[in-house]
């Protein structure tokens, strides 16, 4: 019952990412060929395409018990939990570099940022090290593992974190809401609620699942996948927004900035309009 249920979640999840990109590719490849900046262009494009290499290596899931090895099925699983890591590491730091750039690019914020997102990642990788080792053979198709507690801390430590980022944002727009405004400020503040919410619902999903469900019947590994996924859908839909909407306002006599030319000239002005629609560019 379970692998079924996971197999119907994994595929759902892979058809939604799958339509939103044939629907929106025309946006992607605009952005891709106008954006400046190759650092954030290929954070864009892991968010956007490692699902599926995600849903490949947990291509189990869907067609069922019996028709790949233990062997082989415990070797995709455990790297579909590292590939998931790193689209979730990809997402996280798109954030980051918002929020720093929200914040004027000042480098007390970005070092409290890189530090609280470094703490985070070292406890994920801590936690799924731990998870993944204690997988029995046939995690596959068997019973549950019985590290799952350390996957919780996992998700105990990105909501920590997202909370922070969140806090951060809104705190900055509130704070500055009279010296910067405008519609591409709308759409951040817009799309940032629109993501943490999300993001929060999800990693509650999964922690009541795992403490509140027993766990021979909650599809632990297969939840986590789906909420990175969508996670990820919703990181590059913020980011195709933004993009849209500053390239909608744009005046010709407005240069587009990368992030790095953004911070050298956001060091010595206070936030204004322009120079925030200057950070959707990277």
């Amino acid at each position: 019952m379970v692998n079924n249920t996971a197999g119907y979640v994994l595929s759902t999840a892979l058809t939604i990412v799958v339509y939103d990109v044939v629907t929106h590719l025309d946006e992607e490849i605009d952005y891709l060929v106008r954006s400046r900046s190759n650092f954030m262009k290929a954070l864009f494009v892991l968010c956007r395409y490692l699902p599926f290499i995600i849903g490949a290596l947990r291509i189990y899931e869907v067609v069922g018990e019996g028709h790949i090895d233990n062997n082989l099925c415990l070797v995709l699983f455990r790297s579909s939990l590292w590939f998931s890591f790193l689209q979730m590491a990809c997402v996280e730091f798109i954030f980051i570099l918002r929020t720093y750039a929200l914040w004027g690019c000042n480098r007390r914020v970005l070092f409290c940022l890189l530090a609280a997102y470094l703490a985070t990642c070292v406890t994920d990788i801590t936690s799924l090290q731990i998870y993944a080792g204690a997988l029995p053979a046939d995690a596959c198709y068997g019973s549950a593992n019985p590290g799952v507690s350390w996957l919780l801390v996992s998700f105990v430590a990105l909501i920590s974190l997202e909370i922070g980022l969140f806090g951060m944002s809104m705190y900055r727009v509130l704070s500055q809401h009279r010296a910067a405004s405008g519609q591409l400020l709308k759409s951040f503040v817009r799309n940032s609620i629109v993501y943490f919410g999300a993001s929060v619902a999800l990693n509650i999903l999964n922690i009541v699942g795992i403490l509140l469900i027993p766990v021979a019947t909650w599809p632990t590994g297969i939840m986590e996948i789906a909420q990175i996924l969508f996670q990820g859908l919703l990181a590059t839909h913020m980011q195709l927004d933004l993009w849209k909407v500053d390239r909608r306002e744009a005046e010709p006599t407005i240069v587009t900035m990368s992030m790095t030319e953004f911070a050298a000239e956001r060091s010595d002005v206070e936030m204004r309009p322009q120079h925030f629609e200057a950070a959707t560019e990277s």
